[in-house]
Parts: structure tokens; C-alpha cells; sequence
């Protein structure tokens, strides 16, 4: 059985403190739109003319660096809202969005959007937060890109996904990746052979065990001495 819109949303932390006639109100303004896997949602510099809310999958923000190599800059699950920044200052898309898998998402068109912030001002903070936790997120990346090792780098991407999305188990913390490690490449910086070379000196070391698409962090204190080092 499908899930309501107004009850997905009640889960989303933006729309979380809305009553329930309001949250009825967005639900009914909102669409639903499906994405294949590596479907590109939105480029950079496209038009910013709609809010999505991500009801299933995983989506990832990826810029292009000057020599054309594809820099990941967050993943995104179900819950997580983005393109709210073109919505804002109504300048083009800062970033492209692709579904790494299958997904959906709940569109929310921008006319609709500004009509609902107008009603609905506290909206605008929550919004703004999350903003700026992104932003400090990236800068955190971007001191990481520049300053870090390629061990540190790893460290630092393979905590943040434990943080996001693993699972604690007698194993250790198994992270799911959704995507190639070419891909986990670039979300961490660094080229492919690089990484393999990384995370195969972390399981010699005991620090990881891989199987698959799966990777068990066994030794976090070691990591996070890695990531600020």
C-alpha cells in the first residue's frame, strides 16, 4: 500500500511542525516523480523552479572540477530535501542532482513554494539550517580536498557514511554502498587506483573488512585518528 504524501511528509524534518490541515494543504500541491538510476534530476545552472522532497532511493550532488572530473559533494536519502537554494535567491542550480538508484521524489513547484514560506514564515528557518549545515559541510570537504591524505580523506568520507547510514552489528559498522567505487572515488577526492590502494592497506590493517558493495568498518578509533590527522 502506497504511503500518503501528508504522512511521508510529517517524517521530513522541514514539514515536521506544521499542523495537520497544513500538511494537507503542501501534500496536495506536491507531485510525485520517479528516476531511473543515474538519471540526472537537474544540472548545474538549469533553472531553479521547484523544491524536491526524496520519498525513496538515493540521489547524490556532484559538481564538475576544471579538468572535468565529476566531484561528489553529499549523498541524499529518503526524508532529505534539496534544490531549495535556487528557490531562495531565484538564481540557476548551484550543483547537478543524480538518482544514484531508483528513486522518487515529491516536486513542489516554486510558486507554490513561496506561497506556502508566506504562510508558513517558520519554514524559512528550518530551510536556512539546513543550508547551512550543508554549507558547512562543504567547507568542511573542500579544507579535506586541500589539506588531507588520501588516508585521511577516505577516513573521513567512509565516517561520514557510517554517520548517515550505517548499521552497528557484531561485524562492526556496515555501510551499503549504493554506487561503484569509481564513484566512492569521487565522493572521497581521489582517483580509483588511489582508493583501492587506501582501503586495501586498511584491511590489511584490521581497520576494514569489504565484501561486495558492503564495507564493515572494524577498527572506528583508528579511523577517526585518520580523519583528523
Amino acid at each position: 500500500m502506497m504511503e500518503r504524501p501528508d504522512i511521508f511528509l510529517r517524517k521530513v524534518s522541514l514539514f515536521a511542525d506544521l499542523s495537520e490541515d497544513d500538511l494537507k494543504k503542501v501534500a496536495r500541491l506536491v507531485r510525485s516523480r520517479q528516476y531511473s538510476k543515474h538519471e540526472v534530476i537537474f544540472h548545474a545552472n538549469d533553472d531553479g523552479n521547484a523544491l524536491f522532497i526524496l520519498k525513496s532511493g538515493v540521489v547524490k550532488i556532484s559538481m564538475m572540477d576544471q579538468e572535468a572530473h565529476e566531484v561528489i559533494l553529499k549523498l541524499l536519502y529518503p526524508g532529505d530535501f534539496f534544490g531549495e537554494m535556487a528557490l531562495l535567491d531565484g538564481q540557476h542550480r548551484s550543483a547537478t542532482v543524480t538518482a544514484v538508484e531508483r528513486s522518487e521524489s515529491l516536486v513542489l513547484e516554486r510558486e507554490a513554494f513561496l506561497n506556502i514560506l508566506h504562510q508558513q514564515p517558520e519554514l524559512l528557518l528550518a530551510m536556512l539550517l539546513t543550508v547551512c549545515r550543508r554549507l558547512r559541510q562543504t567547507d568542511e570537504k573542500i579544507r579535506s580536498l586541500m589539506f588531507a591524505d588520501a588516508y585521511g580523506k577516505v577516513a573521513e568520507t567512509l565516517l561520514r557514511l557510517s554517520n548517515e547510514k550505517g548499521e552497528r552489528g557484531g561485524d562492526g559498522i556496515c555501510i551499503r554502498l549504493p554506487f561503484s567505487s569509481k564513484e566512492l572515488a569521487n565522493l572521497v577526492g581521489i582517483t580509483r587506483q588511489t582508493l583501492s590502494r587506501v582501503m586495501r592497506e586498511y584491511q590489511r590493517a584490521g581497520v576494514l573488512r569489504i565484501a561486495g558493495r558492503q564495507i564493515f568498518i572494524i577498527d572506528e578509533a583508528r579511523l577517526q585518528r585518520e580523519a583528523l590527522g
